[in-house]
């Protein structure tokens, strides 16, 4: 292999943490999305309350969705370094014998 270093550890385990916060963020987002001002009995209170709940479903799911871009992004970066630690380590044979370094 090459000298190219990631911890691929610590990658996985920081995008894992991303997708959990996606996850727990869709139950709360649902849930705010359906709270129903009206019940409180007061109009303006009422209506404060429908907004409410849009807002905070709307600010989860942007959450949501970012998190989940960068879980996706993530990975992205990860495949890409093996691919080309992969192709550096390929290669590094090669450019030694072809300079007739390397051991004997």
């Amino acid at each position: 292999m090459s000298d190219l270093y990631v911890d691929m550890e610590t990658l996985d385990r920081v995008r894992h943490n991303i997708e959990c916060i996606s996850e727990l963020m869709k139950r709360p987002g649902r849930e705010m999305e359906d709270v129903d001002g009206w019940s409180m009995g007061v109009d303006a209170l009422a209506r404060r309350m429908d907004d409410f709940g849009n807002e905070w479903s709307y600010g989860i799911g942007q959450i949501e969705k970012f998190s989940d871009a960068a879980s996706e992004a993530l990975l992205k970066v990860k495949q890409e370094f093996q691919r080309v630690d992969g192709e550096l380590a390929d290669a590094l044979p090669r450019t030694r014998s072809q300079a007739g370094g390397g051991r004997k």
